[in-house]
């Protein structure tokens, strides 16, 4: 009994582990795109920095480049 009561509790946890991996991969998605969003409207990287709520224009700027890498690395992998 003992036994089967912490494979429950080792499984819920596994479970509650699994729904935070999800949780922050979506709000990394949302914040991602809503990054893009904005930066291919044109709209100035302060207030992108701002939205983002990033302390530092430097941070914004290193996250918005690492996009535009991900498009090169997708760009080349159409080319295989």
């Amino acid at each position: 009994m003992l036994a089967k009561c912490l494979i429950i509790n080792v499984l819920r946890l596994i479970i509650v582990i699994l729904f935070f991996i999800a949780f922050l991969n979506i709000t990394y998605v949302a914040r991602h795109s809503f990054a893009t969003v904005l930066r291919r409207s044109g709209v100035n990287v302060g207030i992108i920095s701002e939205s983002l709520g990033h302390t530092d224009l430097k941070t914004t700027q290193i996250y918005l480049d690492s996009f535009e890498n991900e498009q090169i690395d997708e760009a080349m992998s159409n080319l295989l």
